[in-house]
């Protein structure tokens, strides 16, 4: 289970980037004049990308410092992944180049979070 978390952090980063650099649907986010339409994008190009990129690795290879970001990160998703979903019904846009990335973000997010809380537990345990 763990080197799944590792591909889907890995898998979310690259996607991250992709995504934000055409604004999630919205053209380029070069030619964007509104700083509320590049905001969020632009977060995920220079953070939420590469932190995932780097979880994705630390997990994978079992790290210590894995799990940690691996949290963090998953914090990162669910708090961004709730500013898209108000974002989207603000707008009243139900886009599908803002949902599927929102609530996967969201599910990876949350069901690491619940993975490793379950493992430390059953460590705890035994």
């Amino acid at each position: 289970m763990t080197k799944t978390f590792g591909i889907l952090f890995i898998l979310t980063g690259i996607f991250a980037m992709a995504g934000g650099l055409y604004t999630w649907g919205d053209g380029s986010i070069f030619s964007q004049t509104e700083l509320l339409t590049v905001l969020i994008p632009w977060a995920d190009i220079i953070f939420t990308g590469p932190i995932s990129l780097i979880t994705g690795y630390g997990i994978l290879k079992n790290l210590f410092w894995g799990r940690i970001l691996g949290l963090i990160t998953s914090g990162v998703y669910l708090f961004g992944s709730i500013l898209v979903f108000i974002t989207i019904v603000w707008k009243n846009s139900y886009s599908v180049f803002l949902l599927i990335p929102s609530i996967s973000g969201f599910l990876i997010g949350a069901s690491f979070v619940l993975f490793t809380i379950r493992k430390r537990i059953i460590f705890e345990k035994s």
